[in-house]
């Protein structure tokens, strides 16, 4: 018999809308509140008393300070106020309940609307452990803990990353259409990075993104064949491009041993000082290299590696000569066990 009334229940309340909810809530206290003012219960109508008596009735707490006095109101309770009271209590539980999953499962399954962020980091593409990599890298760094990470992924799966709250997860249907891309707010994203499962892919979600992204928004793109990645750099200058360089690094840790393990460790925030770029203020005017040469390791223990005048680094320019000019709005490229913010620099 129990089974039979979950069952019952389940099945009204996944047909039972919010509005007929809220209808059935009047009509049960309605209900209970004429009969209980035909029975003679006066202090039980009182509209403050009421209201408090009738959640305590329908939740199957019972107090016990408020109860019917006369026969009539103690049969009214009875036979209306408590039963109609159970099943009105239980569909908003149940109903409360499902959308609460519906809800966490929209999240995990990646049908969420993400079109309110703004300012976050979007990555476009699944690769299993080189994604999750990423994701860990990108945490790590004291510049994105701030940020929201939502992961974009056309792949049937459900969120890979349910224990942190900081990464948000999108299936779309594709990484070109205009309407899923206004579900993860491409226009108000700060940085994107695209890793493709293929180049092929890459190639045509960077081309898409790179015309409908936010003017001052970073864009990166990872290829596997250099040919591709040129491609890219041709027709959009405004995506930085990165493509495999085994060859060259191989050779470089042959021929100079240990430059790999530089390289690896430059790159991670994982593994101690690490690189990292932070912009000249405007007001600081007109600086010599070697004066923020040796204020950046005597003040923080970091180490300036070049310069670059434009935000996506084109021109950077490495280990310039010490008179080189550094005017405000400049680039610095420095290594450093954490990521400096402007204002612990002294620019006088």
């Amino acid at each position: 018999m129990f089974h039979l009334l979950t069952r019952l229940l389940y099945r009204l309340t996944r047909r039972l809308s919010w509005h007929n909810l809220l209808v059935l809530l009047l009509l049960q206290a309605g209900g209970s509140w004429l009969l209980l003012s035909l029975a003679g219960e006066q202090e039980l109508t009182e509209p403050s008393v009421f209201f408090y008596y009738n959640a305590v009735v329908i939740s199957t707490v019972g107090f016990g300070d408020y109860s019917p006095v006369t026969e009539a109101g103690r049969w009214a309770v009875a036979l209306f106020q408590i039963p109609f009271g159970l099943l009105v209590f239980g569909s908003f539980i149940g109903k409360l309940t499902q959308t609460l999953v519906a809800w966490v499962r929209r999240g995990m399954s990646g049908k969420a609307d993400y079109s309110h962020l703004s300012g976050h980091t979007l990555l476009f593409g699944w690769n299993g452990a080189q994604t999750e990599r990423i994701v860990d890298l990108l945490l790590a760094d004291s510049a994105s803990q701030a940020q929201e990470i939502l992961l974009c992924v056309t792949q049937e799966m459900e969120h890979p990353f349910p224990d942190k709250p900081a990464v948000k997860f999108a299936r779309l249907h594709s990484f070109t259409h205009p309407d899923e891309l206004a579900r993860v707010g491409l226009a108000r994203a700060s940085r994107v990075l695209v890793d493709g499962e293929d180049d092929d892919q890459t190639l045509t979600t960077s081309l898409a993104l790179s015309a409908k992204a936010a003017p001052d928004a970073h864009l990166c793109a990872w290829f596997t064949e250099a040919s591709k990645a040129e491609l890219l750099r041709l027709h959009c200058p405004n995506v930085e491009v990165s493509s495999s360089k085994e060859a060259e690094i191989l050779v470089r840790s042959l021929q100079d041993p240990g430059a790999s393990l530089i390289q690896e460790q430059i790159f991670s925030t994982l593994l101690g000082p690490t690189l990292y770029r932070i912009q000249v203020p405007q007001s600081a005017g007109d600086l010599a290299y070697s004066s923020l040469l040796s204020r950046f390791k005597q003040q923080h223990n970091a180490t300036l590696l070049g310069i670059s005048s434009q935000a996506s680094g084109q021109n950077i320019e490495l280990n310039p000569a010490g008179d080189t000019r550094v005017g405000g709005g400049t680039f610095l490229y420095y290594i450093c066990p954490e990521r400096l913010q402007s204002t612990q620099i002294s620019w006088e």
